[in-house]
């Protein structure tokens, strides 16, 4: 899908593009492989680095025999696919959130200065009255110009970005479909897709992490919404 840097998949455990072919596959298993064996450690290592090098050695491992067998890629690229775009399109919601509250924000700044500068004019000398009243409806003008720019930059903001929320939506639902339309055959062959949904969220903790607080915030701001 392309929107967003990706976490620690299986493709980044070998250093290899998710289009890679099973060749490439097969030779950055074996440059791994070589790379990471435990073996390779020297004899005064401290347990912690020996652990994390035996725990990417079997990360290595474990890459290679999802890659590797047709059926289970097909599983995991749709999996991986469908978390990237279900974080991609929180992202989305939460930044079309903001420039809505970022737009309610100025506007009721530039509503507390126009009220504080129509009190000035209230406590203006009646010597100087004509000529505010000439400057407040010049201000009033600019005023009015700078709102409908602003107004319009908003419009077009907001109509990007859902946009953007709603090619997310078709391809979370192209996702999901491609995940469902696995052939019966192979589910001897490979874990079933709510299985590798899992290990993706296990391999990529940040991803799940980052869609709970946008839930998070999601719901604080229905909250403060409601109790107004």
């Amino acid at each position: 899908m392309g929107h967003m840097a990706t976490s620690r998949s299986f493709y980044d455990v070998l250093g290899i593009a998710q289009d890679a072919s099973p060749d490439a596959v097969r030779k950055a298993y074996k440059r791994k492989i070589l790379q990471t064996h435990p073996d390779k450690l020297p004899p005064n290592v401290s347990d912690y680095q020996r652990q994390k090098a035996e725990a990417l050695f079997r990360d290595v491992r474990t890459a290679f025999d999802v890659l590797s067998d047709p059926a289970k890629r097909k599983v995991y690229n749709n999996g991986l696919n469908y978390l990237r775009g279900q974080a991609y399109h929180d992202e989305l919601q939460n930044k079309l959130a903001r420039e809505r509250e970022e737009w309610s924000r100025q506007a009721a700044q530039r509503h507390a200065e126009r009220m504080q500068a129509m009190k000035s004019d209230t406590r203006a000398s009646q010597y100087a009255r004509q000529e505010q009243v000439r400057a407040r409806n010049e201000s009033q003008q600019r005023y009015q110009e700078r709102m409908k720019q602003a107004e319009e930059k908003y419009r077009q903001e907001v109509r990007i970005l859902e946009e953007q929320l709603r090619a997310s939506r078709e391809e979370m639902r192209q996702s999901r479909q491609a995940m469902q339309q696995v052939p019966p055959s192979t589910t001897q062959t490979f874990v079933e897709a709510d299985e590798m949904l899992r290990e993706l969220r296990v391999l990529n903790p940040e991803w799940e992490a980052r869609r709970q607080a946008a839930l998070r915030r999601r719901a604080e701001r229905m909250n403060s919404q409601d109790s107004i």
